[in-house]
């Protein structure tokens, strides 16, 4: 016994309990979602991966401009 369950299933199961309620997806959405999916796996690459570093440079933008509108 580590930290008073005898395993982390036990232990899980009083943190987290079950989930009591089920969604389904709606078949007339899901033409949209896969192309909206589609488009969030490029940007993802796009924007996460490799030399492009758009976002870390975004987020100094807003980190400046949140200063400035702070100082004024």
């Amino acid at each position: 016994m580590h930290g008073g369950w005898d395993s982390a299933e036990e232990a899980a199961s009083h943190m987290a309990p079950g989930c009591e309620m089920v969604y389904h997806p709606d078949s007339r959405h899901s033409a949209v979602y896969d192309r909206l999916y589609s488009e969030y796996r490029h940007l993802y690459d796009y924007f996460g991966r490799g030399e492009n570093d758009v976002m870390k440079r975004l987020s100094a933008l807003k980190r400046d401009a949140e200063r400035e509108h702070e100082g004024a």
